[in-house]
């Protein structure tokens, strides 16, 4: 019965939806007004966003996070040795384009619970740090 609870809950959260609180890094973006992000986990590492901006666009887009991890593999005197380490960080990128031409790309890094920051900018010249 226990299994089946965590199951349940597991299913009901692998798309839940996020939001990104975004603070401007300059005086043009401060003077655009702040965008509103939202993420949905589907628990795979990528999933869809959508990106409201100041004047109501809405860009939609997807986020991509890579693990961190590298393999390694020895050989001497006929024996092999493997390590495998992975980081405490993970990638992540988000690109995400709206109908009036609104190109919006980020790179940042997030912990191993989905939470962390990312820098955002657009092709119209505003800049954003989004912390999730």
């Amino acid at each position: 019965m226990r299994v089946i609870v965590i199951l349940v809950l597991g299913a009901m959260c692998a798309a839940c939806t996020d939001t990104g609180r975004a603070f401007p890094l300059d005086d043009a973006s401060l003077t655009a007004g702040v965008p509103t992000f939202a993420f949905v986990r589907q628990g795979l590492g990528r999933g869809p966003v959508t990106v409201t901006m100041p004047d109501g666009e809405v860009l939609n887009g997807e986020y991509q996070v890579t693990n961190n991890d590298s393999v390694g593999v020895a050989f001497a005197s006929g024996h092999m040795a493997t390590a495998i380490a992975s980081g405490s960080g993970r990638p992540v990128a988000v690109s995400a384009t709206g109908p009036r031409g609104t190109i919006l790309t980020c790179d940042g890094m997030l912990d191993i619970g989905g939470h962390g920051t990312l820098v955002c900018q657009t092709n119209r010249g505003t800049r954003y740090r989004v912390m999730v």
